[in-house]
């Protein structure tokens, strides 16, 4: 579950939204995810605002691939990618 700068659980209903509602919502919002492995925390600086299949430019637009499966889950989920040309950091 991912939780806001307040610790207050966010429900996947709360994705499930058009595109245009959803997308600035977490902007500047801690948001945290606990797995096993102990907890990963980021907050969203910028937003891709893309509609899926349905959206020409989203790279779920020629269906579902290893890379961009997580599009097609239910909502909730992140899709994170590397811009290329852009430097990696280093540790």
């Amino acid at each position: 579950m991912i939780a806001t700068h307040d610790r207050t659980p966010l429900e996947r209903e709360f994705f499930d939204r058009p595109v245009p509602q959803t997308a600035p919502d977490p902007l500047g919002r801690l948001q945290v995810r606990t797995t096993p492995q102990g907890p990963t925390t980021l907050r969203p600086t910028e937003v891709g605002a893309y509609d899926g299949p349905n959206d020409p430019d989203s790279d779920a637009h020629r269906g579902r691939t290893t890379r961009n499966g997580v599009m097609f889950d239910p909502p909730g989920r992140v899709y994170v990618y590397f811009t290329h040309g852009m430097p990696r950091r280093s540790a």
